[in-house]
């Protein structure tokens, strides 16, 4: 079992083989909140055996992140780019915090140790797509993360059947071209999937951002 520990306060463990009991915790909570469904859109799992088979593929790079053995809260990577050769070089990260444990710098604490996970197994491009209504997600990923802000990509995904512009955000700031690529190139691919499934629960590959169609890499300063 891959584990990394903070050992600032408070101490938080990252586990990619989390137990069940606890990952199926966070997935209630989760489902529960109202907000769930426009910020993680129609393609993301809508049922626990769903999450779990996109983990157990490796369709999603998961962590659970703990407190005292409580969960609270987690990091995913997905839709993941890949080298020709299968190896994952990028995709994009998802966080939901547990409502009790917001507001105490728990996701900033948390992405320490995902970005060291990730960056073991070789990730050096990672990206973030914010409802463009969620101001609360956009600022922690700039403030707390570090991340850039890329621009805002129209329907860029579906939330309760309705094409939603997103906020793009890059990890590095010369990752900006790369991240539009990617964004419309998703973004296309839903509108081609007309809302199904295919988009959150495939791998993509560099060749998926090279056949999407035309796509504008002029980024504003």
């Amino acid at each position: 079992m891959a584990t990394a520990t903070l050992t600032s306060s408070p101490v938080l463990t990252l586990s990619d083989t989390p137990e069940l009991n606890a990952l199926h915790y966070w997935w209630e909570i989760r489902q529960a909140d109202p907000e769930t469904a426009s910020a993680y859109g129609d393609g993301a799992p809508q049922s626990f055996a769903e999450l779990l088979a996109r983990v157990d593929t490796g369709q999603y790079l998961f962590y659970l992140a703990s407190h005292m053995e409580s969960v609270v809260g987690a990091m995913w990577l997905h839709d993941i780019v890949r080298e020709h050769d299968g190896t994952p070089y990028a995709g994009w990260l998802g966080t939901y915090v547990l409502p009790d444990h917001r507001g105490r710098h728990t996701t900033q604490e948390m992405w320490a140790l995902a970005h060291k996970a990730l960056t073991a197994l070789g990730i050096r491009h990672i990206y973030i797509a914010a409802h463009h209504a969620n101001t609360r997600a956009q600022a922690v990923a700039e403030r707390h993360l570090g991340f850039h802000r890329v621009g805002v990509c129209p329907a860029f995904m579906r939330c309760e059947d309705i094409p939603t512009d997103f906020l793009i955000l890059c990890m590095h700031k010369e990752d900006r071209a790369e991240a539009w690529a990617l964004a419309h190139a998703r973004a296309s691919m839903q509108l081609l999937a007309q809302g199904s499934c295919i988009l959150q629960s495939q791998s993509w590959s560099y060749r998926h951002v090279r056949e999407a169609g035309e796509i504008s890499t002029r980024l504003s300063a």
